[in-house]
């Protein structure tokens, strides 16, 4: 009996520990994730903001009709104004934060005078301007990707830059030749750039080069009718010398000019390459003053809701796409 009563204590205790061990054994393990899996990731989507002086406020129109759409891009690359409006919502400004700011900034916190053989604006108070607002972040800081395109002004060849001093890149990429005296990058010892319009006014093909796998752009360069461009540009005469927006926009033309005779075709070029090219109707409005600039915002707005529904159906197949090709 005692011999019997052992046994079965030992048997009991056997089962008692096989169980314990499978348990602890099983409680150890993890799921996993496989390679497939984990590569899944919705695509990347670049926002390309052109060039156009004061009717890049469109742009901000723009952002905001994406950012009420859920729609928020993983690239913003810009050139001239593109870049500036580009440089701060990247930076983590929100559109409506972008639309206050668009309309009551002064040129007074932008121009900076001079006299030079170089050009008369020096560009130091836009450079200022844009760190400050950025809240000092370094390009490779900002929320959002980010690249301003401008131009070596003796070479004219592409440059784009996606880190370090942000009021510096957007400077580069915003200075008009003869108009702002030409930054250096690195400052005092490197080259000099000028207006990016100068060879890419809506710079498609870098956002490309990034690793964009669907490209917005933002073309605010079409021409106004002929009875409206004769009278905006008698207002316009009037206020180049002293309107900052003025500046850009009256010098978008020879921005262009100044790169190459065929800047209209290659802008065509780089258009045909983005997945949706968004036009806002600008060409009839100045934007000088702050109810101009109300209806250059509206304008981007309202032509980007227009494609909304298209620029979510791309971004879904997009999606099926990256997952279809893993």
């Amino acid at each position: 009996m005692p011999v019997l009563l052992t046994t079965k204590l030992s048997m009991r205790l056997s089962l008692v520990v096989t169980l314990t061990l499978f348990t602890g054994a099983c409680s150890s393990l993890t799921p996993t994730v496989s390679a497939t899996q984990s590569a899944i990731k919705a695509p990347s989507v670049a926002l390309v903001l052109g060039g156009g002086g004061a009717k890049g406020f469109a742009h901000v129109g723009v952002i905001q009709a994406l950012q009420e759409n859920g729609i928020t891009p993983t690239l913003i690359v810009g050139t001239s104004m593109g870049s500036l409006i580009g440089s701060l919502y990247a930076s983590g400004m929100t559109a409506d934060d972008l639309e206050q700011l668009a309309v009551t900034t002064p040129d007074s916190d932008l121009i900076d005078f001079t006299l030079s053989n170089q050009g008369f604006i020096q560009g130091i108070k836009l450079k200022n301007f844009i760190n400050a607002k950025v809240a000092g972040q370094s390009i490779e800081d900002f929320p959002i990707t980010f690249a301003a395109v401008a131009a070596e002004k003796d070479s004219l060849r592409k440059a784009v830059f996606t880190t370090g001093n942000a009021g510096l890149a957007v400077q580069a990429s915003c200075s008009v030749p003869n108009i702002f005296i030409a930054p250096r990058i690195p400052e005092t010892v490197g080259k000099k750039y000028i207006d990016g319009g100068v060879i890419s006014i809506v710079p498609v093909d870098s956002a490309i080069e990034l690793g964009a796998d669907m490209v917005i752009a933002v073309d605010v360069t079409a021409p106004a009718s002929s009875n409206n461009a004769n009278k905006l540009s008698k207002l316009s005469s009037l206020t180049s010398l002293t309107s900052f927006w003025g500046l850009l926009e009256n010098n978008v033309a020879s921005t262009a000019n100044a790169g190459a005779a065929n800047s209209s075709r290659s802008k065509a070029g780089e258009l045909q390459r983005a997945d949706v090219v968004i036009t806002p109707d600008v060409g009839h409005i100045s934007s000088l003053d702050s109810s101009q600039r109300r209806a250059l915002i509206e304008a981007g707005r309202t032509a980007t809701t227009s494609q909304i529904k298209v620029i979510k159906q791309l971004i879904a197949e997009k999606s099926n796409s990256k997952y279809t090709t893993l």
